[in-house]
């Protein structure tokens, strides 16, 4: 027998179950879903909801979906041996440290005061700009704001490009010194 997707309007009646506030109406089933995914997870864990999901969602009918969520919802989700699966405890909520990207910490860093590294143009591609990169290196250590700014770069490829990245940087370092000394 060929089973027949829920609509979006179905999906939305079952999640309305879960939910003490109106739900409103989700454009398409996908969101539909989702929703009714979220708000099954807090209701009885995420464990048991992804396994209660995929039971509801397969159903043949609207009216089978309401039956598996009123067997989920009202009598515990039993498993094969009969005995209820046990309500989760709610864990205290971990802080999650937000991940940090590379030029983040690197604009971080400069910020602090501290002077990036100089980008690698070792390779023969870079070979043109060497003494471009090598000027903005001594202005950079010497610690000359106003002519790292005045340094005019066309950041028309790759090597120009990390070479006014790096200069831009050189600059924050040396104002963030500055104003620490200040």
């Amino acid at each position: 027998m060929k089973t027949k997707a829920l609509t979006a309007a179905q999906i939305d009646t079952l999640a309305q179950r879960l939910s003490d506030t109106p739900i409103e109406p989700a454009t398409s089933a996908k969101k539909a879903g989702d929703g009714f995914a979220r708000l099954l997870a807090a209701k009885i864990g995420a464990e048991r909801a992804a396994l209660a999901f995929t039971s509801i969602m397969t159903a043949d009918t609207a009216d089978q979906a309401e039956a598996r969520l009123t067997l989920v919802l009202d009598y515990g989700n039993p498993d094969p041996s009969g005995e209820p699966i046990p309500a989760p405890v709610d864990q205290p909520h971990l802080t999650i440290a937000p991940v940090i990207g590379k030029r983040q910490a690197i604009l971080d860093q400069a910020q602090t005061g501290a002077l990036p590294t100089a980008p690698d143009f070792s390779k023969p591609t870079h070979a043109r700009f060497r003494a471009k990169l090598a000027q903005i290196v001594a202005l950079a250590e010497a610690g000359d704001i106003a002519a790292l700014q005045a340094f005019e770069i066309n950041p028309v490829s790759s090597s120009p490009k990390a070479m006014a990245r790096y200069r831009d940087l050189c600059v924050i370092a040396i104002t963030a010194r500055a104003q620490v000394s200040a």
